[in-house]
Order: structure tokens, then sequence, then C-alpha cells
């Protein structure tokens, strides 16, 4: 009868997951890609969306799309009016729901669609009812040809920093309206000069009133126009900017999280400071920047008329300019070592911050202050020398323009006095060009110090253009979709080193692990019985030789799918900030609290939550800060246990435990690794009792691998 019970309660845990929330656009996208032969599954198609207790929404569906070789449009169309050609489609239903749209037959009225939810297989329904709920936009999914699976590599030429570049160029369209705004704006500039010259050269010498309020009106009536104008710039780019902004993070952010791991450097404060590159990228390319870029062409526009009423005193004004920005250039050359400099030590000073907060428990315990605190200071006297150091240049290029075009102002003055003495100029003349001169210095000054930033943001570009050339897990080739993996594991002659490590930590390993195995792998520390388990995890790549899963190479498996099917227990637990709830569901979409409390039983959380009023709701710190070693390690096993994979894997999961936690974890265990593929890395002879199997390792080989009884009789020898 108890049997009966424990096959009902686990049937019904095995179907919750088909009770959960219908995601319409993610079921229409799998059906797609079904039908389009980029068979895929759910897990692979929201990597890295943050859809995360959520439903796929039409920009999702979109990214997702393009992942798979799928392009898309969304047109506003009625039913009637889509060609068939275009189907299956996606039509956008009311209150969020999708569907997709297989035929249709106008004569009988009918519409043959998939409904996510309602159907497993195509359904026909009337048009009208149809039609009743279509919002009148749909989504048109079509395969793209990758002409890069037909191109050998060494002919495809790839842009430098494209992903930066490319992204700016979608702002295309906005940039030319920028440039027309921009056009209107800077002859507007001119009306200010020319209403100067006039009012002093004729309405003053002649009292002309009428005249002055004609020029008055008009000077009002532009510099309103102006005034709007400026604001339909200052929109044009932050919207620019915001949609660039947005773009480039999400990318830098995505491919932070599909970095391999090997290829990630050793020091975390370098990389963080690397990633941290894009604040002053984006700060150089912001809308001022923009600006000026765009407003320094009419330079010439102002020069050539100050030419024009004021002959010879253009030449001063393009002596000005042309001083500028020589002499800002000529400084860049120190100005960029020492930048190059303070970067390097500015990266130091990040590394001890990092070190410091994340290791300060340790820092205390090992009296390890005096350390720090001197490679503290080291940096931050490095970093001041520097920065000082570069403001006092970039002061120095910024204040000797500041002077130049001030004392560019007195040569017209004066000039301009010697060419009125002899009836070449009036006074208004000498004013106006006065001001076009200030008008001319102003998108100058913007360039000067544009190349002073000039050098610390290409550096910055090029730190963070290192980032996203590193190699990603998910690139853009085919994958074989195994959605469900039952758990057979077979290392072929597989050789393994870590990065920059001369010595082979894993060398000709060749073993299999049959579906539903119990197997302990015993070794000494620095064996390389944990790195088994990355590999199988394909967290590492083989240096040499294959791991295969089911029959099928790990590197031709999703890593989204391969890792769906494994729930590992690190040697290390590792918590994120947030609730205890939160922590165990952090790798599932949707999870009942059947499924919560099943595994928390298991991994014996419900004791010590039953203390705390907050539950399942209790707020853990930063790395699990607030829980003990063995609490930590109960949630890392109920998040290992939440997705009921396939495969289980155990890295020293009792260490943090008593005596009387652990034997009644073994009992839990036992329960539910039935039908499961068990991988225990121990030290502990207690948990041998869930295995059959063990494989002894040293130095990197199997030296014992059998039943458990006579794998031990051998030793015992």
């Amino acid at each position: 009868m108890e049997n009966e019970e424990k096959v009902e309660e686990t049937e019904s845990l095995k179907n919750l997951k088909d009770k959960r929330q219908v995601d319409n656009l993610l079921e229409c996208l799998l059906f797609l890609s079904k039908y389009h032969k980029r068979e895929t599954s759910a897990q692979s198609l929201t990597f890295g969306l943050p859809i995360h207790k959520s439903s796929m929404n039409v920009d999702m569906f979109l990214q997702a799309s393009s992942k798979i070789g799928l392009t898309t449009k969304i047109v506003k169309r009625d039913i009637p009016d889509i060609t068939k050609l275009a189907l299956p489609s996606v039509l956008l239903l009311e209150k969020e729901r999708a569907c997709v749209l297989i035929d249709y037959d106008l004569q009988k009225g009918e519409a043959q669609v998939i409904l996510p939810g309602l159907s497993s297989g195509v359904i026909t329904i009337t048009m009208e009812k149809l039609q009743s709920e279509y919002t009148g936009s749909l989504i048109i999914v079509k395969p793209e040809f990758n002409f890069n699976n037909r191109i050998e590599n060494e002919i495809i030429v790839e842009q430098p920093k494209e992903w930066f570049w490319g992204t700016l160029k979608r702002n295309s369209g906005i940039y030319k309206q920028v440039i027309i705004v921009s056009l209107f704006i800077n002859l507007f500039i001119l009306a200010t000069p020319l209403f100067t010259m006039n009012v002093y050269d004729r309405v003053l010498p002649n009292n002309a009133i009428e005249t002055l309020w004609v020029l008055f009106i008009g000077i009002s009536i532009v510099m309103l126009f102006d005034f709007i104008l400026k604001l339909l710039r200052s929109y044009f780019l932050g919207v620019a900017s915001k949609r660039t902004d947005t773009i480039i993070s999400n990318r830098i952010f995505n491919q932070l999280l599909n970095i391999k791991i090997n290829a990630k450097p050793a020091s975390t404060g370098q990389f963080v400071s690397r990633l941290q590159s894009f604040e002053s990228i984006r700060e150089f390319f912001t809308s001022a920047t923009i600006a000026a870029v765009v407003d320094f062409p009419f330079v010439i526009i102002f020069i050539i008329v100050i030419f024009y009423i004021g002959g010879p005193l253009g030449y001063v004004t393009i002596a000005t300019v042309v001083i500028s920005i020589l002499t800002s250039w000529y400084m860049q050359r120190p100005l960029k070592e020492i930048i190059e400099k303070s970067v390097k030590e500015e990266q130091i000073k990040q590394t001890t911050l990092i070190e410091t907060v994340t290791g300060l428990e340790i820092i205390k315990s090992i009296k390890a202050q005096n350390r720090m605190r001197t490679h503290w200071d080291k940096s931050v006297n490095k970093t001041t020398y520097y920065a000082d150091k570069g403001q006092f240049l970039s002061q120095t290029i910024t204040f000797f323009t500041a002077f130049i075009s001030q004392f560019s102002n007195i040569l017209i003055v004066a000039g301009g006095v010697y060419l009125a003495s002899e009836g070449e100029m009036t006074m208004g003349a000498i004013i106006a060009s006065m001001i076009l001169n200030g008008r001319v210095i102003a998108p100058v000054s913007q360039l000067v110090g544009m190349i002073i930033k000039y050098d610390k943001t290409m550096l910055s570009l090029n730190n963070l253009d290192e980032v996203m050339k590193m190699p990603v897990e998910k690139d853009n080739k085919t994958y074989i979709s195994r959605p469900n993996l039952n758990g057979s594991i077979e290392f072929k002659d597989v050789q393994f080193s870590y990065k920059d490590q001369n010595h082979l930590t894993l060398k000709n390993i060749n073993l299999t692990i049959n579906q539903g195995e119990k197997v302990a792998i015993l070794g000494k520390i620095g064996s390389g019985k944990s790195t088994l388990l990355k590999l199988i995890m394909n967290l590492y790549e083989p240096t040499k030789g294959s791991v295969l899963i089911d029959g099928v190479d790990i590197r031709q498996i999703d890593p989204v799918d391969l890792r769906n099917a494994i729930g590992s227990v690190p040697q290390e637990p590792f918590l994120f900030m947030g609730t205890i709830k939160d922590n165990i569901t952090i790798g599932e979409q949707y999870v009942s609290d059947e499924e919560l409390l099943r595994v928390s039983k298991i991994a014996g959380l419900n004791e010590f939550l039953g203390k705390h009023e907050a539950g399942y709701d209790l707020i853990v710190g930063e790395r699990g800060e607030g829980l003990s070693g063995g609490e930590r390690q109960a949630v890392t096993l109920a998040r290992a246990l939440i997705s009921n994979p396939n495969i289980l894997m155990l890295d020293e999961p009792t260490n943090s435990m008593d005596r009387q936690t652990e034997k009644m974890f073994i009992n839990r265990v036992e329960e539910i690794v039935e039908d499961k593929t068990l991988i225990v890395v121990t030290h502990k002879t207690s948990l041998l009792q869930l295995v059959d199997r063990v494989i002894i390792v040293e130095n990197g080989q199997v030296i014992l691998d059998g039943p458990k009884e006579e794998v031990f009789n051998k030793m015992s020898k």
C-alpha cells in the first residue's frame, strides 16, 4: 500500500511540469523550430533571455528566433489578406495569447491552427472565432540560409569591433535626422551676429526704429525655432544613446554569461574592470560628443562668413582652430602613456578591493589586514599619481585652448579697428566677426575635449573588445537537440590540462558509466576527481579525446540541454543574495510548491527553515552569508534536485554535515536515485552506502575500477 502511494506521488510530481503555466509564444516557437528543421528545446530557446518566472514576449520571441536561424517580421494584416506562402505564421491574440496559423479556407470559413495549452496538434476552428480574438498583428517566420556553413573559414573576414560599431550603425536613420536639424541650428546661429551688425551699422546711425522692430521680430522667430530644433536634436540623440546603451549593455552581459570558463581571466578584479570599461566608452559617445562632431563641419561656414564681413580677420580664426587642434594632438602621446599606466594600476586596485570584500572573514581570521592595506596603499598612491599627472596635462590643453580663443577675440577687435580706420570695415562688422569667432571656437573646444578623452576611450574599447572576442559556449553552430538525456556517460582517451598549466590534470581516461549506475570516485587531493565532473558538464573541454552522454559527444549537445539533465552539488556551495526559495529555484522557470517541499525534505532544509519565521522567504547575503556551511550545502543540494535530473553528481556533499544529518541525507538520497545515474566524489566511507561501483583516481589516471567490494579487497592486499 505504501509503495503504491509512493508511486502515485512520484507520478504526480513528474506531471507537475506539464500542468505549469503555458507560455504561448514559446510553444509556438518550439513548433516552428521543428517545422523548419531547427529543432531545439525550450531551455535552449530561453537561454540568455530575461524570462525567469515570466512568459516570453514578442521581443524575446524575435531574439530567440534569430538564435536558431529563423528570420522574423511583425506585420499588420487581416487574416484573409495573409498570403499562404507566409504560413505557418504566429497570430497574436487577445489577453497576451498566441497561436500558429497553419492554413485557412475562406469558402468554408475555417482555419487550421495550433493553440498552445488547448491542443497538442492541429485543430480546426471557425474564422469568426479566430477573427474575434485576433489583434491584427502576426509574426511571419522563415528560415534563413547560413552562408557560413558553405564558405571556408579562411575566406570569412571578421569585422573588428562589429558588436560596437554595428550597433551604432543601427541608429544611422536617427543620426541623419540629427544632421538635418543641426544644419538649421547652425544656420540660425548666423542670425545673431547679422542682427547685431545691422543694428550698429543701419539702425543706430539712421534712427530707424521701424527697421529695428522688423529685425527684432525676425530674430525672435529664428531664436524660437532654434530652441525647438535644439530640443528635437537632444531628443533624437537621447533616443539613439538609450537604444545603443541598452543593446550594447545586453550584449556585454550575454557575452559574460556565455564565456567559456577556461577563457575567463584569473584575476576577477581585472576582468570586472574591463567589463566596466563601457562606462567611459558610453561617456565618450554621449549626445554632447555626437553633437560636437555634427557641428564641427559648420565651422567652415562661419569662417567663410567672417571672411565675407571681416575680410582678413578670417585668418585669425583659422589660425586659432589650427593651433588648438595641433596642440591637443601633439600632447596626446605623453597623455596616452599616462592613461595606459593609470588603467593598469586601476585594475590592480580593483582586484585588491574585490579580494578584500569577498575574503574579509578570512583576512580577519589570518590577520592579513596589514598585507591588504599595504597593497591598497601602493595601488592608491600610483593611481593618484597618474591621475594627477593626466589631469594636469588635460587641463594644460584645455586652458591653452581657452587662452587662444580669448586672444583671438582681442586680435579681431584690434585688427578690426585698423580696418575700420581705413574704411574697409564697420563697427557692426567688427562685433559680428567677434561673435562668429566665438561660435567657431565652441565646437573646436568640444573637439579638443574629445581628443583628450580619445585615447582612454579607445583603450577601454580595446579592453572590452578582448572580452567580446573570448570563446563562448553557445556559438552559431547547430547543436543536436537532446532535451531528454538518459544518463549513460563515456570517457574516450580523455586528456585535460587547465589553462596556463604545463602538466596534465587527466591522462588517458577511459571509462563508461551506464544509465542508472551508482558510482563513487575516490582519490587524493588534486588527483582529478572534481575535474571529471566539470568535463561531464562541459564546463571545460578535453584537451584530447571526447566525453559522450547517451553516445553523443557533449560538444555536439546544446549546453543548456546538457546541464538541464544534470543536478550538480559542487564542493564549495555558492549561494546568491536573495531568499532561500530564490536560490533553490534560480535555474527553473516554474516550480510548484509540491516540488519545492519535496526537494527541501530530501536536502534536510525543512528542519532548519522551521526555526525561522520567514521560512523559504529567509533572506541570505552574498555567497550565503548568514547560513552555516551545512545549511548552504543543503540549499545547494535542493537546487540540484529541483529539476528532477537523470544524472546526479555530488562532490563532497556532506563535508559540512554532522553524522546524524549525514545519515538522514543518505537515506533520503537513496529513495530518489533508484532510476538515476549517480556519481559521488567523496573522502567519506559512509557515503559509499549510496553506490555499487568505485573508481580510484590517482595522478589523473584511473588505477582501480569495479564493484565496491572487489575494489576494496584489492586495496587491502
